[in-house]
């Protein structure tokens, strides 16, 4: 099952933090991918990206200080604008050099309905078509998430969206009064399509088993939508008017650990009202699937020879050969082609 291909995809927008998590004047440092990233939000309320080193002698900016407009290093006073720009050298008492040619590297970064993203480049010196690969959040720009949870996995990012599009754990991992149980199990029929950066599950009635879908009245259909690097994206119709939308994201952190971000937007009163035993909820289910990854991480300590089998693990081969094009495209400098076609799947759950 492993793959030989690199581990992480470049080129991309990765999901940094929920809005509520990044304060005015406060810096937060965040490793993604390997990289540690300085982030914060200037006095206008927008967020910024940077390297988490200072140029002069490498020490994370996140240690300095800020005001909203100005970040200043810990070790020699050196200060830098949100945009990396070097603004001041306190030492310097020759004031004919430029202290603006000095840069830190400035990630893209951008706040989408309460959400803040990063683009992490394959050439830093190059930014291909980061404007064109913004996520599509299923809501309109001004509406906004909640934030349900942010988890640690203990497993890379292979590991991990395995895990987030593995329809055959749910049942076994998820027992609970408020979603499902292993003694009621039935046959599952999905149509699937490829999609932009994925593959989406077309919109359909949940099954009957899905208690988590049982309270929501009116009739109900639901479409669910992967895409690279690691996003799970739900879109749920109730009724006419309202509608539910639940996003889990999946953010490398480094080659052994991936970060899991739960966001959630529902046009449903009755929810805004309920929403604090909901989140619980959601917590909950969060933490059985962190509880079964301690496990796997034990397991995949020894090395273990690992398969995939059948329908219920056919989405995984997609997300392999998605990786596969997304590689191809960026080694090659030609545009992304979706390898997948349409596709039912059939599994016992």
């Amino acid at each position: 099952m492993a793959s030989e291909q690199p581990l992480f995809l470049k080129n991309l927008w990765y999901f940094a933090f929920h809005g509520s998590q990044i304060k005015r004047g406060k810096l937060v440092q965040k490793e993604i991918l390997g990289e540690r990233i300085v982030f914060g939000r200037d006095n206008e309320g927008h967020p910024f990206a940077l390297k988490d080193n200072c140029p002069h002698r490498g020490v994370p900016l996140s240690a300095g200080w800020f005001d909203g407009e100005t970040i200043q290093c810990c070790y020699h006073g050196w200060k830098f604008n949100c945009s990396g720009t070097c603004t001041g050298i306190p030492a310097m008492a020759d004031d004919k050099f430029d202290v603006s040619k000095i840069k830190v590297y400035e990630y893209p970064c951008k706040e989408i309905s309460n959400t803040i993203w990063v683009y992490i480049p394959q050439n830093k010196l190059k930014l291909e078509g980061a404007e064109e690969r913004l996520p599509n959040l299923l809501i309109d720009a001004d509406k906004k998430f909640l934030h349900v949870e942010t988890v640690t996995m203990p497993t890379n990012i292979d590991h991990s969206v395995i895990g987030l599009i593995d329809p055959a754990h749910v049942t076994f991992v998820h027992q609970s009064w408020f979603w499902r149980s292993s003694k009621n199990l039935k046959l599952k029929e999905k149509n699937f399509v490829p999609d932009d950066l994925g593959f989406k599950m077309a919109r359909h009635k949940p099954s009957s088993n899905s208690k988590g879908y049982s309270v929501l009245k009116g009739g109900t259909s639901t479409e669910i939508n992967f895409q690279l690097p690691g996003n799970r994206f739900e879109h749920i119709q109730v009724g006419e008017k309202n509608e539910v939308v639940s996003i889990t994201t999946l953010t490398p952190i480094n080659e052994n650990e991936t970060e899991l971000n739960h966001i959630f937007y529902t046009t449903i009163g009755l929810a805004k009202v309920l929403w604090t035993p909901l989140k619980r909820l959601g917590k909950t289910f969060i933490g059985q699937d962190l509880g079964v990854f301690h496990k796997l991480r034990e397991g995949l300590d020894t090395n273990p020879t690992l398969m995939l089998i059948g329908d219920p693990d056919t989405q995984a081969k997609w997300y392999y050969e998605l990786k596969k094009s997304w590689h191809k495209s960026i080694e090659e400098k030609s545009a992304f082609v979706n390898p997948l076609h349409a596709q039912t799947l059939r599994w016992v759950t």
